[in-house]
């Protein structure tokens, strides 16, 4: 299932929710929203809210567990 689909099953502010806390967060790790990094940090994402997890906090934490940066930035290291 795409990304985009998944966004289709969330509600406006959770989506706006989703958007701001992998913006910030991919800003606070020198990732680009658009990169493979960042596609996978706003998958992340959207599959916690679908999970329950609502909340700016727990969803940057989520992000933060399950995103390997070093491993998305230099793959070979």
């Amino acid at each position: 299932m795409s990304l985009f689909n998944l966004l289709t099953d969330l509600e406006d502010q959770d989506i706006d929710t989703v958007t701001t806390v992998v913006r910030s967060w991919c800003e606070k790790h020198n990732v680009s929203v658009e990169s493979e990094c960042g596609g996978a940090a706003m998958t992340a994402a959207v599959n916690r809210v679908i999970a329950g997890e609502k909340t700016p906090e727990s969803l940057y934490e989520a992000i933060s567990i399950q995103m390997h940066v070093g491993r998305h930035k230099n793959p070979f290291a």
